[in-house]
């Protein structure tokens, strides 16, 4: 029915549900296409504290060093799904800095798409001492979203 589904994950709970569906899926039909699409939020790089401290390289250092940080646990998370499903090896994997929402459709229209997939609603934890700490914790509106979608949207179960 379905030939490019286009998955959307950055780690969270929610996000593990959406690769488990999408990976089992691609086990049961091999001539499904997925792609893996990670968006970073685009407002990150506007990140402030201190910096009427620091120099604008200083500032610049520490936003690289940041974004340097973030493709290593990008990386480390691409891994951990190709390790946790073989399968995996036959998507192809991309990474997006935007607009969450616009990044996803556009990225959905360029590939042309016939499905995206992404993670449940979750609710927002309070700070636990038990948190894992993974996954990127940028959320995005439905309402946001749905306007825009040039295809269907499952959110996995």
């Amino acid at each position: 029915m379905f030939n490019h589904v286009l998955l959307c994950t950055h780690g969270t709970e929610g996000a593990l549900k959406a690769e488990s569906f999408v990976f089992q899926k691609l086990t049961d039909n091999p001539t499904l296409k997925v792609t893996v699409l990670t968006v970073l939020d685009e407002d990150w790089r506007g990140m402030t504290g201190d910096d009427w401290l620091n120099s604008s390289k200083t500032h610049t250092t520490f936003l690289d060093h940041v974004e340097n940080q973030m493709n290593e646990e990008i990386a480390e998370e691409w891994q951990r799904i190709k390790d946790s499903y073989p399968v995996a090896d036959q998507a192809e994997f991309l990474q997006r800095t935007g607009n969450i929402a616009k990044t996803i459709t556009k990225v959905a229209e360029q590939l042309a798409c016939d499905l995206i997939v992404i993670g449940p609603y979750r609710k927002k934890k309070k700070f636990s001492i038990h948190s894992t700490g993974m996954g990127l914790k940028a959320r995005m509106k439905n309402q946001e979203l749905h306007p825009l979608l040039p295809c269907p949207l499952l959110i996995a179960p």
